[in-house]
């Protein structure tokens, strides 16, 4: 089951892909919106990508940080940052770990041992709660909803 909103993140921390340590708690005292997709390099996954990043400077000026996750490897998200030129961090999340946390971890297909995020976006305050959550999203659209919610909540 998802996390949703009023839900307290639980701490995590992972890889991503510039090398870092993500550490979820000692990223408290902001507001973040964490999206995760299925597969890096597919064609609605780099839309959603590209669309958060031409985005990004107003995410920014509302003071809000971005951050990609999938189960992709570490390779293939350094692939997938110069495709779409994101300048946010990606998390490379092959143990499934950070979608495991947040409950958005699904079999590729049913009855197989593959498995990937599935395609949602979480808006988490200042003291780690979820503050908006989006299942279902469309990678055309998502960036652009999650502002519009930024710009009503975030003051």
């Amino acid at each position: 089951m998802s996390l949703t909103t009023g839900d307290l993140v639980p701490d995590f921390s992972a890889q991503t892909d510039q090398e870092r340590l993500y550490q979820f708690a000692q990223n408290n005292g902001g507001w973040r919106v964490i999206f995760f997709f299925p597969r890096a390099n597919t064609t609605h996954c780099q839309m959603q990508a590209r669309r958060y990043q031409s985005l990004s400077g107003e995410f920014a000026a509302h003071g809000v940080s971005l951050l990609g996750v999938s189960s992709d490897t570490r390779k293939q998200q350094l692939m997938f940052r110069d495709i779409c030129k994101v300048a946010f961090p990606l998390i490379s999340d092959t143990d499934h770990a950070v979608s495991r946390r947040f409950g958005v971890l699904d079999d590729l297909l049913p009855g197989e041992e593959v498995q990937m995020a599935r395609r949602e976006t979480f808006l988490i305050d200042p003291q780690g709660r979820i503050a908006h959550h989006w299942q279902g999203v469309d990678p055309a659209t998502d960036a652009a909803e999650v502002l519009e919610e930024v710009k009503r909540t975030v003051v």
